[in-house]
Protein backbone atom coordinates (compact mmCIF):
# COMPACT_ATOMS: atom_id res chain seq x y z
CA UNK A 1 0.00 0.00 0.00
CA UNK A 2 1.09 3.87 -0.48
CA UNK A 3 2.97 5.96 1.89
CA UNK A 4 1.70 9.49 2.45
CA UNK A 5 4.44 12.09 3.39
CA UNK A 6 4.11 14.95 4.43
CA UNK A 7 5.88 18.64 5.13
CA UNK A 8 5.03 21.09 7.81
CA UNK A 9 5.49 24.73 8.68
CA UNK A 10 7.18 23.38 12.20
CA UNK A 11 9.91 22.06 9.82
CA UNK A 12 8.76 17.81 10.30
CA UNK A 13 8.56 15.09 7.43
CA UNK A 14 6.03 12.56 8.35
CA UNK A 15 4.67 9.47 7.04
CA UNK A 16 1.03 7.62 7.06
CA UNK A 17 -0.23 4.61 5.59
CA UNK A 18 -3.73 2.85 5.67
CA UNK A 19 -3.87 0.18 7.44
CA UNK A 20 -7.04 -1.65 8.83
CA UNK A 21 -6.82 -2.88 12.28
CA UNK A 22 -9.90 -4.95 13.76
CA UNK A 23 -12.11 -4.35 10.70
CA UNK A 24 -11.12 0.16 10.80
CA UNK A 25 -9.34 1.65 8.15
CA UNK A 26 -6.81 4.21 9.68
CA UNK A 27 -4.14 6.42 8.76
CA UNK A 28 -1.08 5.34 10.83
CA UNK A 29 1.55 7.29 11.08
CA UNK A 30 4.86 5.19 10.01
CA UNK A 31 7.62 8.03 10.88
CA UNK A 32 8.75 10.72 11.34
CA UNK A 33 11.95 13.29 11.18
CA UNK A 34 12.66 16.89 11.68
CA UNK A 35 15.63 17.38 8.94
CA UNK A 36 14.71 21.09 8.36
CA UNK A 37 15.22 23.94 10.89
CA UNK A 38 12.13 25.79 9.83
CA UNK A 39 9.37 24.98 7.34
CA UNK A 40 9.21 22.44 4.65
CA UNK A 41 7.93 24.70 1.90
CA UNK A 42 8.19 21.03 -1.03
CA UNK A 43 8.95 17.35 -1.15
CA UNK A 44 9.04 14.92 -4.45
CA UNK A 45 9.84 11.28 -4.08
CA UNK A 46 11.61 8.99 -6.66
CA UNK A 47 12.67 5.55 -6.55
CA UNK A 48 14.62 5.76 -2.78
CA UNK A 49 14.71 9.11 -2.36
CA UNK A 50 12.69 11.59 -0.78
CA UNK A 51 13.84 15.13 -1.43
CA UNK A 52 12.64 18.17 0.49
CA UNK A 53 12.85 21.71 0.64
CA UNK A 54 12.66 24.72 2.89
CA UNK A 55 12.75 27.98 3.93
CA UNK A 56 16.41 27.17 5.47
CA UNK A 57 17.50 27.06 2.28
CA UNK A 58 18.45 23.82 2.48
CA UNK A 59 17.66 20.56 0.54
CA UNK A 60 17.01 17.61 2.81
CA UNK A 61 17.74 14.13 0.80
CA UNK A 62 16.70 11.12 2.81
CA UNK A 63 16.94 7.10 2.15
CA UNK A 64 13.23 5.84 2.44
CA UNK A 65 14.67 2.33 2.96
CA UNK A 66 16.36 3.40 5.99
CA UNK A 67 14.52 5.96 6.79
CA UNK A 68 17.54 8.46 7.39
CA UNK A 69 19.06 11.50 6.16
CA UNK A 70 21.35 10.41 2.93
CA UNK A 71 22.38 14.03 2.22
CA UNK A 72 21.79 17.82 2.13
CA UNK A 73 22.18 20.03 -0.52
CA UNK A 74 23.06 23.88 0.59
CA UNK A 75 23.50 24.90 -3.42
CA UNK A 76 20.96 27.76 -2.80
CA UNK A 77 20.97 30.62 -0.92
CA UNK A 78 17.13 31.24 -0.23
CA UNK A 79 14.24 29.57 0.22
CA UNK A 80 13.77 26.44 -1.85
CA UNK A 81 10.17 26.60 -2.89
CA UNK A 82 10.28 23.41 -5.76
CA UNK A 83 11.60 20.25 -5.80
CA UNK A 84 11.08 17.76 -8.58
CA UNK A 85 12.93 14.52 -9.51
CA UNK A 86 12.49 13.64 -13.14
CA UNK A 87 9.96 10.79 -13.49
CA UNK A 88 12.95 8.32 -14.04
CA UNK A 89 14.58 9.70 -10.86
CA UNK A 90 18.12 9.99 -12.79
CA UNK A 91 18.16 14.00 -11.87
CA UNK A 92 16.65 16.88 -9.33
CA UNK A 93 15.49 19.78 -10.07
CA UNK A 94 15.22 22.79 -7.12
CA UNK A 95 14.08 26.35 -7.65
CA UNK A 96 14.71 28.96 -4.83
CA UNK A 97 14.14 32.59 -3.69
CA UNK A 98 17.65 32.62 -5.21
CA UNK A 99 16.20 33.37 -8.95
CA UNK A 100 17.82 30.07 -9.72
CA UNK A 101 16.92 26.46 -10.89
CA UNK A 102 19.30 23.91 -10.10
CA UNK A 103 19.75 20.18 -12.07
CA UNK A 104 21.39 17.82 -9.89
CA UNK A 105 22.01 13.69 -10.62
CA UNK A 106 20.44 11.64 -8.34
CA UNK A 107 23.26 9.25 -6.71
CA UNK A 108 26.50 11.71 -6.77
CA UNK A 109 24.64 14.58 -5.93
CA UNK A 110 26.82 16.66 -8.26
CA UNK A 111 25.49 20.20 -9.92
CA UNK A 112 24.95 19.08 -13.76
CA UNK A 113 23.45 22.75 -14.80
CA UNK A 114 22.56 25.84 -13.09
CA UNK A 115 20.52 28.68 -14.34
CA UNK A 116 21.11 31.34 -12.20
CA UNK A 117 18.49 34.30 -13.53
CA UNK A 118 15.67 31.70 -14.44
CA UNK A 119 13.40 33.95 -14.43
CA UNK A 120 15.09 36.97 -14.41
CA UNK A 121 16.31 37.28 -10.97
CA UNK A 122 12.64 36.88 -9.52
CA UNK A 123 11.92 33.86 -7.28
CA UNK A 124 11.47 30.60 -9.20
CA UNK A 125 7.74 29.85 -7.38
CA UNK A 126 7.32 26.06 -9.22
CA UNK A 127 8.68 23.45 -11.68
CA UNK A 128 6.89 20.60 -13.52
CA UNK A 129 8.69 18.11 -14.95
CA UNK A 130 7.31 16.59 -18.30
CA UNK A 131 6.19 13.15 -18.67
CA UNK A 132 8.84 12.29 -20.84
CA UNK A 133 11.29 13.91 -18.97
CA UNK A 134 12.19 15.93 -21.85
CA UNK A 135 11.07 18.92 -20.42
CA UNK A 136 10.06 21.47 -17.44
CA UNK A 137 7.94 24.17 -16.82
CA UNK A 138 8.92 26.74 -14.63
CA UNK A 139 6.60 29.80 -13.00
CA UNK A 140 8.16 32.32 -11.33
CA UNK A 141 7.85 35.99 -9.81
CA UNK A 142 8.25 37.91 -13.35
CA UNK A 143 5.06 36.67 -13.75
CA UNK A 144 6.34 34.88 -16.82
CA UNK A 145 6.18 30.95 -18.12
CA UNK A 146 9.35 29.24 -18.68
CA UNK A 147 10.25 26.23 -20.71
CA UNK A 148 13.24 24.39 -20.30
CA UNK A 149 14.77 21.41 -22.89
CA UNK A 150 15.85 18.92 -20.41
CA UNK A 151 18.09 16.98 -23.29
CA UNK A 152 20.23 19.79 -24.14
CA UNK A 153 20.06 21.62 -21.17
CA UNK A 154 19.04 25.47 -21.96
CA UNK A 155 16.29 27.42 -22.33
CA UNK A 156 13.76 26.91 -24.78
CA UNK A 157 11.15 29.03 -24.42
CA UNK A 158 9.26 32.32 -22.55
CA UNK A 159 5.45 33.50 -22.26
CA UNK A 160 4.52 36.75 -20.64
CA UNK A 161 1.59 35.75 -18.86
CA UNK A 162 1.00 38.57 -17.95
CA UNK A 163 -0.79 38.92 -21.75
CA UNK A 164 -2.56 35.79 -20.93
CA UNK A 165 -4.35 37.54 -19.04
CA UNK A 166 -2.75 35.10 -15.61
CA UNK A 167 -1.85 37.07 -12.07
CA UNK A 168 0.47 36.06 -9.56
CA UNK A 169 0.71 32.46 -10.69
CA UNK A 170 1.06 29.51 -7.50
CA UNK A 171 1.54 26.18 -9.12
CA UNK A 172 1.77 24.15 -12.14
CA UNK A 173 1.10 20.52 -12.84
CA UNK A 174 1.05 18.47 -16.08
CA UNK A 175 -1.54 15.73 -16.87
CA UNK A 176 -0.83 12.13 -16.69
CA UNK A 177 -0.51 12.10 -20.51
CA UNK A 178 1.39 15.34 -20.78
CA UNK A 179 -0.52 16.95 -23.35
CA UNK A 180 -2.19 19.29 -21.06
CA UNK A 181 -1.25 21.20 -17.84
CA UNK A 182 -2.84 23.54 -15.14
CA UNK A 183 -2.05 27.21 -13.92
CA UNK A 184 -3.29 27.99 -10.67
CA UNK A 185 -3.45 31.75 -9.76
CA UNK A 186 -5.86 33.88 -7.71
CA UNK A 187 -9.67 32.50 -8.38
CA UNK A 188 -8.76 30.77 -11.49
CA UNK A 189 -7.29 27.13 -12.78
CA UNK A 190 -6.09 27.92 -16.37
CA UNK A 191 -6.03 24.44 -18.76
CA UNK A 192 -3.08 24.73 -21.18
CA UNK A 193 -2.27 22.47 -24.19
CA UNK A 194 0.74 21.95 -25.31
CA UNK A 195 -0.20 21.12 -28.77
CA UNK A 196 -2.01 24.18 -29.17
CA UNK A 197 0.24 26.03 -27.32
CA UNK A 198 -2.23 27.96 -25.27
CA UNK A 199 -4.89 28.04 -23.08
CA UNK A 200 -7.78 25.94 -23.80
CA UNK A 201 -10.03 26.42 -20.65
CA UNK A 202 -10.21 29.10 -18.20
CA UNK A 203 -11.99 27.74 -15.15
CA UNK A 204 -13.28 30.15 -12.51
CA UNK A 205 -13.87 29.94 -8.75
CA UNK A 206 -16.05 31.07 -6.29
CA UNK A 207 -13.17 30.41 -3.59
CA UNK A 208 -9.24 30.62 -4.25
CA UNK A 209 -7.99 27.54 -5.58
CA UNK A 210 -5.37 25.90 -3.77
CA UNK A 211 -4.39 23.13 -5.21
CA UNK A 212 -4.67 20.58 -8.48
CA UNK A 213 -4.45 17.38 -9.03
CA UNK A 214 -5.17 15.48 -12.42
CA UNK A 215 -6.82 12.02 -12.37
CA UNK A 216 -6.63 11.55 -15.75
CA UNK A 217 -6.30 13.69 -19.06
CA UNK A 218 -9.47 15.13 -18.73
CA UNK A 219 -10.74 15.45 -15.11
CA UNK A 220 -8.87 17.33 -12.23
CA UNK A 221 -10.01 17.47 -8.48
CA UNK A 222 -9.48 21.00 -6.98
CA UNK A 223 -8.86 22.32 -3.47
CA UNK A 224 -10.25 25.56 -2.23
CA UNK A 225 -9.33 28.15 0.30
CA UNK A 226 -12.96 27.46 1.79
CA UNK A 227 -12.04 23.42 2.19
CA UNK A 228 -14.28 22.34 -0.41
CA UNK A 229 -13.00 19.76 -3.21
CA UNK A 230 -14.46 20.40 -6.21
CA UNK A 231 -14.09 17.72 -9.32
CA UNK A 232 -14.72 18.57 -12.65
CA UNK A 233 -14.26 17.80 -16.92
CA UNK A 234 -11.82 20.18 -17.75
CA UNK A 235 -13.92 19.64 -21.32
CA UNK A 236 -17.12 20.47 -20.14
CA UNK A 237 -18.35 23.10 -17.37
CA UNK A 238 -19.72 20.57 -14.96
CA UNK A 239 -18.25 20.34 -11.59
CA UNK A 240 -19.06 18.25 -8.74
CA UNK A 241 -18.43 19.88 -4.88
CA UNK A 242 -17.94 18.00 -2.25
CA UNK A 243 -17.43 19.87 2.02
CA UNK A 244 -13.88 18.39 2.05
CA UNK A 245 -12.56 20.16 5.22
CA UNK A 246 -13.47 22.91 7.65
CA UNK A 247 -10.53 25.19 7.01
CA UNK A 248 -8.34 25.72 3.65
CA UNK A 249 -7.25 22.51 1.99
CA UNK A 250 -3.49 22.85 1.29
CA UNK A 251 -2.54 20.22 -0.78
CA UNK A 252 -3.67 16.69 -2.68
CA UNK A 253 -2.36 14.41 -4.01
CA UNK A 254 -3.84 11.28 -6.60
CA UNK A 255 -2.70 7.83 -7.17
CA UNK A 256 -3.87 4.27 -7.33
CA UNK A 257 -8.10 5.77 -7.02
CA UNK A 258 -7.10 7.04 -3.88
CA UNK A 259 -7.25 10.81 -2.89
CA UNK A 260 -5.32 11.90 -0.13
CA UNK A 261 -6.21 15.56 0.89
CA UNK A 262 -4.73 18.00 3.97
CA UNK A 263 -6.09 21.12 5.38
CA UNK A 264 -3.86 23.86 6.84
CA UNK A 265 -5.25 22.92 9.89
CA UNK A 266 -3.30 19.66 9.88
CA UNK A 267 -6.14 17.17 9.27
CA UNK A 268 -5.21 14.50 7.10
CA UNK A 269 -8.23 12.76 4.87
CA UNK A 270 -7.85 9.70 2.56
CA UNK A 271 -10.62 9.24 -0.29
CA UNK A 272 -11.87 6.67 -2.62
CA UNK A 273 -12.53 7.63 -6.20
CA UNK A 274 -15.53 5.79 -7.46
CA UNK A 275 -17.09 6.33 -10.65
CA UNK A 276 -15.92 10.40 -10.44
CA UNK A 277 -16.85 10.71 -6.88
CA UNK A 278 -15.28 10.81 -3.80
CA UNK A 279 -15.62 8.43 -0.57
CA UNK A 280 -14.21 9.17 2.47
CA UNK A 281 -12.50 6.09 4.38
CA UNK A 282 -10.92 7.93 6.88
CA UNK A 283 -8.84 11.04 8.58
CA UNK A 284 -6.08 11.83 11.06
CA UNK A 285 -4.52 14.95 12.25
CA UNK A 286 -0.94 15.26 12.47
CA UNK A 287 -0.89 18.02 14.93
CA UNK A 288 1.17 20.53 12.45
CA UNK A 289 0.23 22.96 10.38
CA UNK A 290 0.54 21.01 6.63
CA UNK A 291 2.52 22.49 3.86
CA UNK A 292 3.10 20.00 1.07
CA UNK A 293 2.44 16.08 0.33
CA UNK A 294 3.96 13.30 -1.58
CA UNK A 295 3.91 9.60 -1.98
CA UNK A 296 5.65 6.80 -1.59
CA UNK A 297 4.33 4.53 -4.11
CA UNK A 298 7.07 1.49 -3.39
CA UNK A 299 5.75 -1.22 -0.57
CA UNK A 300 8.97 -2.44 0.23
CA UNK A 301 10.31 1.07 1.70
CA UNK A 302 6.92 1.27 3.67
CA UNK A 303 8.55 0.23 7.21
CA UNK A 304 5.78 -2.19 8.36
CA UNK A 305 4.89 -2.82 12.54
CA UNK A 306 3.83 -6.21 12.12
CA UNK A 307 2.89 -8.42 8.28
CA UNK A 308 -0.10 -9.27 10.01
CA UNK A 309 -1.59 -5.69 9.51
CA UNK A 310 -1.96 -6.01 5.38
CA UNK A 311 -5.23 -5.96 4.64
CA UNK A 312 -7.50 -5.68 1.63
CA UNK A 313 -8.66 -2.05 2.71
CA UNK A 314 -10.90 -1.58 -0.60
CA UNK A 315 -13.03 -4.24 1.11
CA UNK A 316 -13.66 -2.81 4.06
CA UNK A 317 -14.81 0.63 2.37
CA UNK A 318 -16.85 -0.18 -0.64
CA UNK A 319 -20.60 0.58 -0.36
CA UNK A 320 -22.22 -3.05 -1.14
CA UNK A 321 -21.02 -6.23 -2.77
CA UNK A 322 -21.44 -5.04 -6.47
CA UNK A 323 -17.49 -3.22 -6.26
CA UNK A 324 -16.21 -6.52 -5.71
CA UNK A 325 -15.08 -5.67 -9.65
CA UNK A 326 -13.95 -2.05 -8.85
CA UNK A 327 -11.90 -3.79 -5.25
CA UNK A 328 -10.15 -6.08 -7.74
CA UNK A 329 -9.31 -3.37 -10.13
CA UNK A 330 -7.67 -1.20 -7.80
CA UNK A 331 -5.25 -4.11 -6.15
CA UNK A 332 -3.91 -4.36 -9.68
CA UNK A 333 -3.57 -1.21 -10.28
CA UNK A 334 -1.71 -0.73 -7.18
CA UNK A 335 0.81 -4.11 -7.84
CA UNK A 336 1.36 -1.93 -11.38
CA UNK A 337 5.07 -0.33 -11.47
CA UNK A 338 5.33 3.33 -12.82
CA UNK A 339 7.20 2.90 -16.49
CA UNK A 340 10.53 5.11 -16.24
CA UNK A 341 10.79 7.74 -17.94
CA UNK A 342 13.54 8.73 -20.31
CA UNK A 343 16.78 9.43 -19.03
CA UNK A 344 17.89 13.27 -18.90
CA UNK A 345 21.54 13.84 -20.85
CA UNK A 346 22.18 17.74 -20.02
CA UNK A 347 24.81 19.13 -22.50
CA UNK A 348 25.72 22.72 -22.96
CA UNK A 349 24.60 24.90 -25.91
CA UNK A 350 24.11 28.50 -26.44
CA UNK A 351 21.06 30.34 -24.30
CA UNK A 352 20.58 33.09 -27.00
CA UNK A 353 16.89 32.12 -27.24
CA UNK A 354 16.02 32.29 -23.58
CA UNK A 355 13.60 35.23 -24.65
CA UNK A 356 12.68 33.94 -27.95
CA UNK A 357 8.88 34.10 -28.16
CA UNK A 358 6.99 31.15 -28.01
CA UNK A 359 5.46 29.76 -31.44
CA UNK A 360 5.24 26.37 -29.65
CA UNK A 361 5.91 25.03 -26.18
CA UNK A 362 5.86 20.99 -27.89
CA UNK A 363 8.89 18.84 -25.85
CA UNK A 364 11.85 17.85 -28.35
CA UNK A 365 11.12 15.39 -30.85
CA UNK A 366 12.02 11.41 -29.88
CA UNK A 367 15.22 10.29 -30.74
CA UNK A 368 16.34 6.84 -31.52
CA UNK A 369 16.00 4.12 -29.38
CA UNK A 370 19.62 3.87 -29.37
CA UNK A 371 21.24 6.21 -26.79
CA UNK A 372 24.42 7.63 -25.52
CA UNK A 373 24.86 9.19 -22.51
CA UNK A 374 26.40 12.48 -23.22
CA UNK A 375 29.85 13.28 -20.87
CA UNK A 376 28.85 14.69 -17.85
CA UNK A 377 30.11 18.22 -17.78
CA UNK A 378 29.63 20.63 -14.45
CA UNK A 379 28.79 24.38 -15.21
CA UNK A 380 28.00 27.54 -13.84
CA UNK A 381 26.67 29.31 -16.35
CA UNK A 382 23.82 31.77 -16.33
Amino acid sequence: MDELIIGTYEGFLLGYSLRTEDGVTRLKQTFATHSHTFSVRCVSIAGKFLASGGTDDKVVVIDLKTRKEHTVLMHHDGTINAVAFTNGGTHLLTGSDDGSIIVTRTGNWQIEKIWKKAHGGQPVTAVAVHPSDKMALSIGGDKTLRTWNLIKGRPAFTINLASKGVNMPTDIKFSPGGDRFSLLSLQTIDVWTISKAGVEKRISCNSKPTSVQWINDERIYVGLENGNIITLNVTDSQALTYQGHKQRVKCLHYENNMLYSASSSGELKSWLVKDEKLQEICYNNASCRVTCISLNRQNHLIKKEDSDEEANIENNVKPDDDDSDDSESINEKSQLKRKPGAFVTISYGDEDDNNKSINSITPPAKKSKKRKRNKILKSNDD
